[in-house]
C-alpha cells in the first residue's frame, strides 16, 4: 500500500509541478500581449483575459491537489 501511495504522491506532483510550469506560461504571454498591445483595448482585452484563466486555471489545480491528498489522508492505509 506504501508503494501505491508514493505512486500516486509522485504522479500528483509531477502534475501538479507541469501545472504551475503551464501557468507561469500563459502569465507570461498575456503579460506580453498587453504590454504590446499599443492603446488597442482588443488587444488589451485578450491578455487580461489569458492571465486571468491561467490564475483560474492554477486555483482549479491546487485546489484538485489539496482534494487529493485529503482522499489519500482519509483512506486507510
Amino acid at each position: 500500500m506504501d508503494a501505491i501511495n508514493a505512486m500516486f504522491t509522485n504522479l500528483v506532483n509531477t502534475g501538479l509541478n507541469m501545472a504551475v510550469g503551464i501557468s507561469i506560461f500563459f502569465l507570461m504571454v498575456g503579460g506580453v500581449i498587453y504590454m504590446t498591445a499599443a492603446g488597442s483595448t482588443k488587444q488589451m482585452e485578450t491578455g487580461k483575459r489569458a492571465m486571468l484563466n491561467a490564475i483560474f486555471g492554477l486555483a482549479i489545480v491546487l485546489s484538485a491537489r489539496m482534494i487529493a491528498t485529503f482522499l489519500q489522508n482519509a483512506l486507510p492505509h
